[in-house]
């Protein structure tokens, strides 16, 4: 039978009264033993009333078995279909949600007291670009060194190879060429520099969330709204912003999907598959 407000409310209020009548019936029980069997029973009035307001925090106590808490067995999120956005089910409601990695090039360290006001302001302007409530964060963690250099070699002759393709066309502007240069040095900086230090990555990344009156109609306005955030974050940072898809989704939801251990939901299935191991 589901746990219900109503259901508890009405075990604790018979378990008050039952103290209640002992506490009356029972002549032989001394005056400290009454008196604590009162006590007892407006406890049990005062938590039957308080779950009108604060069901939540009796779910998990009651359902506590040995240490371990089930605060919801219910799914947090699953993955589209198109492995680019997240999808939540509320009742009735149906709400997706996108990111859109935003690439760094520079960090703090390498800036001055001035470029640190620039790079403020611009940061300003990305605040504007949505019409939506977005989420702005960042995610750090541990990186596959191996992996890692070789992605970076990637990165670095795909940069050599557009610089040049620059070099050679005239119709560029001397903004756009500048700023391919500036990648190519960044990727050379960071080539040389992976090997002397410890291999982790820090991503920064914004999340928009649509709501719609099906799973398609929440997702596509959820892409959307990212399609059209990316577009204004590369505008501002002069960087290629784009939504993120796939496994590397999860870096960004998951902790431990960099991490070699289980998380709650897995642990609460399991639970649920095996009844009555503690």
């Amino acid at each position: 039978m589901a746990l219900t407000q109503k259901f508890l409310f009405t075990i604790l209020l018979l378990i008050s009264i039952l103290f209640l009548i002992f506490a009356n019936i029972l002549p032989i029980l001394g005056p400290v033993v009454r008196f604590a069997f009162i006590v007892i029973a407006l406890v049990f009035d005062v938590l039957a009333f308080s779950t009108k307001y604060y069901m939540a925090f009796f779910i998990p106590i009651l359902k506590m078995h040995g240490r371990t808490a089930v605060i919801d067995s219910s799914e947090a999120f699953r993955m589209a279909p198109s492995s680019n956005a997240i999808v939540v089910r509320r009742d009735s409601d149906v709400f997706a949600s996108a990111f859109v990695k935003i690439p760094t090039y520079r960090s703090a360290t390498e800036m001055n007291a001035e470029e640190k006001i620039d790079f403020t302001k611009l940061f300003s302007r990305a605040l504007t670009v949505a019409r939506q409530p977005v989420r702005f964060g960042a995610q750090f963690y541990v990186i596959n060194k191996d992996l890692y250099i070789n992605n970076v070699k990637n990165k670095l002759n795909e940069a050599e190879e557009r610089y040049q393709t620059a070099s050679l066309n005239s119709k560029i502007t001397k903004s756009e060429s500048e700023r391919i240069r500036g990648e190519v040095t960044m990727w050379h900086n960071l080539f040389d520099s992976v090997s002397k230090v410890k291999s982790h990555a820090l991503e920064a990344y914004a999340m928009t969330t649509a709501e719609g009156g099906n799973e398609d109609e929440a997702i596509n306005l959820a892409l959307q709204q990212a399609d059209e955030l990316a577009t204004g974050l590369s505008a501002v940072f002069g960087v290629t912003a784009s939504i993120i898809e796939g496994p590397e989704l999860l870096r960004f939801l998951e902790p431990e999907y960099m991490i070699p251990s289980v998380t709650l939901s897995e642990q609460m299935v399991r639970e649920e598959s095996v009844p009555g191991q503690l």
